[in-house]
C-alpha cells in the first residue's frame, strides 16, 4: 500500500516509491529504493520536497499513523516476502507454460500503464514542439550565426519533467523517428537519455541541467558536413570520413562562440566521439583521461544511433543493441555502460535478472511491435530456492506486476556452474499457447 509521509516523519527501512514536488528539488535522482542509511534519512529530512509516497509491504510503515487510521487487517496471503536475497518482492503469479505470460486479466490495465499512455501524448506534443526548435537551431548555426543556448535550456528543462514523469515514453518514442529526421531528433533523444542517465547517477540538479543541454548541443558541428554524406547509404570514402570526423571540433568552435555555453557542453560536443581504449577522435584520449560527461556521451550517442532506423542501417532493439554495445570491448567504459543499461531498464540477452514475481530469470530478447517490451525466460522460485518450469515473461515498459527489479548474482545464489544452468535454461522447450490449452 502507498502511504504519503512528510519528510520529517520519514524513517530508515522505509521504501521510497516516489517524490513529490519538481524534481529538481529532490534529493535523489531516482525512485524506488529503501532508506538504509543515516545520509540518506538526512537528505530526504533537509530538502525541498512536498512529500514522499513510501510503499509498507516493501519496508517499515509509519506506525503510528497507520495504527491511528487503518482498521487491523489479515495478511494477504498473495504477498510473500522473499525468502533470500537482496530484494523484496511479491509472491510469484500462477505459473503458465504458455509462450509470453501475461501480466494482467484481460481488460485489466494497471495504473502505471494509463500513465505512461497519458505521458507518451505529452511526449508526442513536447517532439514535436522541440523539432521545430532543434531544426530552426541548426538551420542557425548553418548560416555562421551563434546559438541561442537560452532556448536549449529551456527545452531541457521540459524534456527534464517529461523523463521525471514517466522516462520511457520519451525515450521510446524519439527512438522511432523516421531516416529523414534523424540528425535532429537525434539531439532530443541523447537530451533525454543524459537527462535520464545523470539523474541516475545521482548527479547534482545544475549538472543535470547541463548534461541535457549538452545533449542537445552535441551534434551541431554536423551542419559543417554535407546531407549527402550523412545519409549516404554505404560506406564512406577516406575524404569523407575525414569530413564526418571535423564535425567534433567544428561544434565545439561555434558553441565557444555562444553566450551562456555550459561547460559540460563544449565539452561533449568535442568528445563524444572518443573511445575508452585511445582509438577515438579527435583527441585518442583514453580511460581517466576522458571526463564523465564524455564518457556517458559515447554511450547515449550510440545507443540511439543503433536503435533508430539508419539509411544504411535498420534499427536494432534496445536489448539487441545493449548486447552488442557490451561486446565492443575498449569503446565504451564498462561500468558506466552497466549504469546505463540499468537507468533505462534494458538488459543484454544472456543476463540474468530479478522479477517482483518472486522468481530469477534470463533475457532472451525483445517483443513488442517496436522491440520495447523485455522478454525473460523465469526458471527459478526464490522463495522456495528451487527450479521451476521455465516461462516466458513478455515486460512491458512502465509494468507495474511483473517488472525487472534489476540485475542478479549468478553467485549470490551459488549456481554451481552457471553457464551450463544458463545453457541448459535457454534451450528448454517453452511450449506454444496451442499446446498449452490441452494440459
Amino acid at each position: 500500500m502507498l502511504v504519503r509521509i512528510e519528510p520529517q516523519d520519514v524513517e530508515i527501512g522505509m521504501f521510497v516509491h516516489a517524490f513529490e514536488g519538481s524534481w529538481f528539488d529532490h534529493p535523489f535522482w531516482r525512485r524506488y529504493f529503501r532508506i538504509e542509511t543515516q545520509e540518506q534519512l538526512d537528505r530526504i529530512r533537509n530538502s525541498a520536497i512536498d512529500g514522499l509516497l513510501i510503499d509498507d509491504q516493501l519496508g517499515i510503515g509509519p506506525r503510528a499513523a497507520l495504527q491511528a487510521t487503518e482498521p487491523e487487517r489479515s495478511p494477504d496471503p498473495r504477498r510473500k516476502r522473499v525468502a533470500r536475497g537482496r530484494f523484496w518482492g511479491e509472491a510469484m503469479a500462477p505459473r503458465t507454460r504458455t509462450r509470453f505470460a501475461s501480466a494482467q486479466k484481460d481488460g485489466d490495465v494497471p495504473r502505471s500503464r494509463r500513465s505512461y499512455a497519458i505521458e507518451c501524448r505529452r511526449a508526442k506534443q513536447l517532439v514535436d514542439r522541440t523539432r521545430g526548435a532543434v531544426t530552426d537551431m541548426f538551420e542557425a548555426a548553418r548560416l555562421g550565426r551563434a546559438v541561442e543556448v537560452k532556448h536549449m535550456v529551456r527545452l531541457a528543462s521540459l524534456i527534464g519533467a517529461s523523463i521525471e514523469r514517466d522516462a520511457k515514453a520519451l525515450i521510446n518514442l524519439v527512438r522511432l523517428k523516421e531516416k529523414d529526421e534523424y540528425t535532429y531528433l537525434h539531439s532530443v533523444a541523447v537530451c533525454a537519455l543524459m537527462i535520464n542517465f545523470a539523474r541516475h547517477l545521482e548527479l547534482d540538479p545544475q549538472e543535470v541541467e547541463d548534461m541535457g543541454v549538452a545533449g542537445l548541443l552535441h551534434d551541431v558541428g554536423k551542419v559543417a558536413v554535407s546531407d549527402d554524406i550523412l545519409n549516404k547509404p554505404g560506406g564512406l570514402s577516406k575524404g569523407e570520413m575525414r569530413s564526418v570526423r571535423e564535425h567534433p571540433g567544428a561544434g565545439h568552435r561555434l558553441l565557444e562562440n555562444s553566450p551562456g555555453t555550459p561547460a559540460l557542453a563544449l565539452e561533449l560536443c568535442l568528445r563524444h566521439h572518443e573511445k575508452i581504449d585511445g582509438s577515438g577522435y579527435p583527441g585518442g584520449l583514453k580511460g581517466e583521461e576522458l571526463s564523465l560527461a564524455a564518457r556517458m556521451g559515447a554511450i547515449c550517442d550510440v545507443y540511439d544511433a543503433v536503435t533508430s532506423n539508419r539509411p544504411y542501417k535498420a534499427a536494432w532493439t534496445p536489448c539487441e543493441a545493449l548486447t552488442e554495445m557490451r561486446k565492443w570491448e575498449g569503446h565504451f567504459d564498462p561500468a558506466l555502460l552497466d549504469r546505463f543499461a540499468d537507468s533505462l531498464g534494458i538488459y543484454a540477452s544472456g543476463t540474468l535478472v530479478r522479477l517482483s514475481t518472486g522468481e530469477l530469470g534470463i533475457v532472451i530478447g525483445s517483443a513488442g511491435e517496436a522491440g520495447e517490451d523485455v522478454v525473460v525466460r523465469a526458471f527459478f522460485d526464490c522463495n522456495t530456492l528451487a527450479e521451476i518450469d521455465p516461462v516466458d515473461r513478455a515486460i512491458a515498459p512502465s509494468a507495474e506486476y511483473p517488472r525487472i527489479i534489476g540485475r542478479d548474482s549468478p553467485t549470490f545464489w551459488r549456481f554451481a556452474d552457471w553457464d551450463v544452468l544458463r545453457h541448459r535454461v535457454l534451450a528448454a522447450n517453452i511450449l506454444p499457447d496451442a499446446e498449452s490449452d490441452s494440459h
